[in-house]
């Protein structure tokens, strides 16, 4: 029981961990400019699998 406790503990410290890191990235001038690349990318890709029938 305790070891289910311990564990869960540890894998929510990672992923807040992991969170506020990437989110610290995001927020900066440079992550923006990579999330509105990925993100032109992304609808790019749609619009063209779209025209084309897909």
């Amino acid at each position: 029981m305790v070891g289910a406790l311990v564990a869960s503990a540890s894998w929510q410290l990672l992923l807040a961990g992991a969170g506020a890191t990437l989110g610290r990235f995001l927020a900066g001038p440079r992550g923006r400019r990579w999330t509105a690349a990925l993100g032109g990318t992304a609808v790019l890709l749609l619009a063209a699998r779209t025209a084309l029938g897909g």
